[in-house]
């Protein structure tokens, strides 16, 4: 895999009575981080207040490579399986995957 440390484990078994090849990775989390942009992140000049209406940035660490490694291990795929923690948190994280993964 591209990401070094979202290894790739592949297989074959059955998927929905089909041959298939399974590719199993992970995400080891959030795949995107939100803060708030630099000009909020001196607490002297702004209160919390000013916060709530304050404009959200979405990042994400580069040197993982994961949005690259999960398009790539996706390509050719004729189906998605996401299995992640059944709560909010587990949730965002599915839709961050099918963000990149996809059309």
């Amino acid at each position: 895999g591209t990401a070094p440390r979202s290894p790739v484990h592949e297989y074959w078994g059955k998927f929905q009575g089909e041959d298939a090849l399974f590719k199993v990775t992970a995400t080891a989390g959030h795949i995107y981080s939100f803060d708030f942009g630099e000009e909020y992140n001196d607490w002297a000049k702004h209160g919390p207040e000013e916060l709530f209406g304050a404009p959200i940035v979405r990042t994400f660490d580069g040197s993982g490579r994961l949005p690259e490694h999960l398009v790539n291990e996706a390509q050719g795929s004729h189906a998605l399986v996401l299995w992640l923690d059944c709560d909010r948190e587990g949730e965002n994280i599915c839709f961050e995957v099918m963000q990149n993964v996809l059309p």
